[in-house]
């Protein structure tokens, strides 16, 4: 049976104490990022490739990920300067802690992506975050790949963890991806429960953090349209290499769920590496079946997919109203408050924003999202 948010502060209550809700303004100027790939900039990385052999050396080590000046969108590299340290990469919360291997896996899993498929210093997050003035340092990265909203608690007990209960001045809830996919339209998440976990998340940092003495806002920026990048032809004829052939995005998806005969690009010999190449997905449909699988071509499909995402948007409006109205009669003195952020509901995706698997977002794409949210904050 799932957990309500009230359950699971009784839960935690009786194991670690009553719940921390101070009234002390502790938290400091910054900014925190809660989400999915989209905000971790998951395969952004120029050098990542759809290919076998590519992340493998990743993997090992052997490819160089580090991020220079010339993969920053131009407009964003003024902000940054020549220092370009990282944000802070906010780890697995005492929430998770089962006493077992799950905790040692979300752990590792983490630090592995960390150090090879995800680039922080071009998450839009850290874009948006250097643009408006912040030390790298100050940046909060508590997203992580794969999830959907129902982990927005989950990553907000996180962001919690990471200074003590202190939260920052702005807080970034967007998660704009995993949700709208699965093997069918069946198996995506509602738009009642997309809300109420959002509500969830916001409700956990309200009653558990120390909010910004300037107050703390959050912020929910509007579900993207996604379904664009099905139909876009820049992105359809943008070449990628696909295990060791290039091919365009098109031509990738395709190929669906079928793997070609030929040898992979990376040491045969290597038992390790054939194993390797042979669990890798053979194309990019396979992280979104519902969006890049045989139904995309489907009109009553792809209308079933558009009103999904207006539902999502009116459940993100929604939860932002429930949370402030929440908030003014339960926690009145608190100063933290939502907000819905309507700038990324018309942003259209070309191919020079989608990174080498298609799907997840270049440096470009990371900057079109920032670019989106600075105007709004400005």
């Amino acid at each position: 049976m799932k957990l309500t948010l009230i359950k699971v502060i009784v839960m935690c209550s009786c194991v670690l104490g009553s719940v921390i809700c101070p009234n002390a303004s502790l938290a400091f100027e910054g900014l925190a990022i809660l989400g999915d790939s989209s905000s971790t900039a998951a395969g952004s990385h120029p050098r990542l490739e759809f290919d076998s052999k590519n992340l493998w050396d990743a993997f090992n080590g052997k490819l160089d990920l580090s991020v220079t000046k010339t993969m920053v969108p131009d407009d964003f590299r003024a902000s940054i300067g020549d220092n370009n340290g990282a944000p802070t990469r906010v780890g697995p919360s005492r929430r998770e802690n089962d006493g077992g291997t799950g905790w040692i896996w979300h752990n590792v899993s983490q630090g592995v992506s960390s150090r090879t498929i995800e680039a922080h210093t071009l998450s839009y997050g850290y874009l948006l975050g250097r643009k408006i003035g912040l030390a790298a340092e100050n940046i909060l990265i508590a997203g992580e790949n794969g999830t959907t909203a129902s982990h927005a608690w989950i990553h907000a007990a996180r962001l919690i963890d990471a200074r003590e209960g202190d939260l920052p001045s702005k807080v970034i809830f967007f998660y704009t991806g995993n949700d709208l996919c699965g093997g069918n339209i069946a198996s995506l998440t509602s738009a009642e429960d997309y809300g109420e976990a959002l509500l969830d998340g916001m409700k956990y940092l309200a009653l558990n953090g120390h909010v910004a003495a300037q107050g703390t806002q959050i912020m929910i920026p509007a579900f993207l349209t996604v379904t664009h990048l099905l139909h876009e032809p820049s992105i359809l004829a943008k070449k990628i290499r696909l295990h060791g052939e290039e091919v365009t995005c098109k031509e990738a998806r395709d190929r669906f769920f079928a793997r070609k005969a030929e040898t992979p690009s990376g040491d045969v010999s290597d038992p390790k590496f054939l194993y390797f190449s042979m669990v890798m997905p053979p194309s990019p449909v396979q992280f979104c079946p519902t969006l890049f699988g045989r139904d995309r071509e489907d009109s009553a499909h792809l209308s079933q997919l558009a009103n999904r995402i207006r539902a999502y948007r009116e459940a993100q409006k929604q939860a932002v109203e429930k949370f402030n109205d929440w908030r003014g009669k339960k926690q009145p003195s608190k100063a933290i408050d939502a907000v819905y952020v309507s700038a990324t509901e018309t942003l259209n995706f070309v191919g020079e924003d989608v990174g080498a698997d298609c799907f997840h977002l270049s440096p470009e794409g990371q900057g079109k999202i920032a670019r989106a949210l600075f105007s709004a904050m400005k």
